[in-house]
């Protein structure tokens, strides 16, 4: 796996965004996702509740919901401003060009980044995450949204300790800040196997349950 410092420039956008979006279109394709996944015991509390839990970007080290990433690559390394709810700062750090862990997020190698500098229980002070898929370019030859699984903690161990993820379960994702609604659709709807739309040619029917 090769660090690539382009495909992380930009702005990204959290994943939560859309689990709370109030958007008719999002909101259709969350309830597409719902009736495609009736019946399976994983979702049996609903999609986005799901989600909700997997994607959490909330914890007892950080109490805001973050908004995204502003990254600048630094030649080596990037730059990564974490942004809160209102795209307020939360802080800005140098993270070098990172290890590569052998077996996290979904199994596969990851990176891990440390920030340098960071204030004693910063809480990202330290960022475990996969390499953005696909690359941030394919959007524009009709690939989807780049996107990518991540976590976060002010301390290395609490993220991976004996070469194993303490939190496996844990899937904070950021997306291609620059998407167009229709691809940020298709990112839920290619998450559940959903046909993909080729444009939003018509108002989206309401959701089953009347919200």
């Amino acid at each position: 796996m090769v660090f690539c410092e382009s495909q992380w420039a930009g702005g990204w956008v959290n994943f939560e965004a859309y689990l709370y979006s109030s958007d008719p279109y999002i909101r259709r394709c969350w309830a597409d996702a719902e009736a495609a996944a009736k019946g399976m015991p994983a979702f049996s509390q609903g999609i986005r509740n799901f989600w909700q839990r997997a994607c959490s970007t909330v914890h007892e080290e950080n109490p805001v919901r973050l908004a995204g990433w502003q990254v600048e690559a630094a030649e080596p390394g990037l730059w990564i401003r974490w942004l809160g709810e209102g795209g307020k700062s939360l802080g800005r750090a140098l993270y070098l060009p990172p290890e590569i862990v052998p077996k996290g997020l979904e199994g596969k190698e990851n990176f891990l980044f440390r920030a340098e500098g960071a204030p004693e229980g910063w809480p990202f002070s330290w960022l475990l995450a996969m390499a953005p898929m696909p690359g941030r370019q394919e959007r524009h030859a009709g690939g989807l949204l780049s996107h990518l699984h991540f976590q976060f903690s002010s301390q290395r161990e609490r993220l991976f300790r004996d070469g194993r993820l303490c939190q496996p379960a844990w899937y904070a994702t950021m997306c291609d800040g620059s998407g167009t609604l229709l691809e940020q659709c298709n990112i839920i709807r290619a998450l559940h196997r959903l046909p993909l739309w080729e444009a939003l040619s018509s108002p989206p029917a309401p959701w089953a349950d009347g919200r």
